[in-house]
């Protein structure tokens, strides 16, 4: 699972590192996977985390295909990771919600911080 995640974010982050503009969907989609293999989610759940991450990730795509360097971006990204994992502790449980706080998204900063040293 691990090796997926790190592919997957690993494509994500060269995308954003050669000047590509990033694409919502797909960004939703990676994350969708992952949370969805991961979270063990219903289908009601499947439902609303598709819905917030497809939403979050248009924000998140948008800051980052604007001109500015990521450092002047970087409190906005955190606002609009807020806002979203205030949206998923609505629809997650609170182990699903550890599991994600503490293994998914530590996962993720890793791989960026990855990619912005090689």
């Amino acid at each position: 699972m691990k090796t997926k995640l790190s592919m997957a974010t690993a494509i994500l982050f060269v995308q954003l590192a050669m000047g590509q503009e990033m694409d919502p969907n797909k960004m939703a989609d990676y994350q969708n996977t992952i949370m969805i293999e991961q979270l063990d989610l219903s289908d009601s759940q499947k439902e609303q985390v598709k819905a917030i991450n497809l939403k979050y990730s248009k924000k998140q795509a948008a800051l980052l295909n604007k001109e500015g360097s990521m450092f002047s971006k970087m409190g906005d990204m955190k606002k609009i990771k807020k806002a979203k994992n205030e949206e998923l502790e609505e629809v997650l449980s609170k182990a699903q919600m550890e599991i994600f706080e503490n293994e998914i998204e530590p996962e993720m900063r890793k791989q960026m911080k990855r990619q912005r040293g090689s």
